[in-house]
């Protein structure tokens, strides 16, 4: 389904509204298999990918520098391990 502009600017626009991106596609995969999937498929079709998390960051490197798919990982919630000594 096609989403509105006016709701992709908080994935084209960086958190300080310094950097602005184009870009009309934002898919929220929840799985690592369904990012294996999207890669692949964008990979054969030679298409740009910008992965994102939380999106705020300072430096814009998660945002689009022109029309690439994003890809946002904020559903990819489950946590597999955590070593609350290493943090690792």
């Amino acid at each position: 389904s096609s989403t509105p502009a006016s709701e992709l600017t908080i994935y084209n626009d960086d958190w300080m509204n310094k950097y602005h991106g184009k870009s009309t596609t934002v898919l929220k995969p929840h799985t690592a298999q369904e990012v294996s999937e999207i890669v692949k498929w964008c990979n054969e079709r030679r298409i740009g990918i910008v992965p994102q998390g939380g999106n705020t960051g300072l430096v814009g490197g998660g945002v689009p520098t022109s029309n690439e798919l994003i890809i946002n990982l904020g559903n990819m919630t489950k946590i597999r391990s955590f070593d609350p000594v290493t943090g690792e």
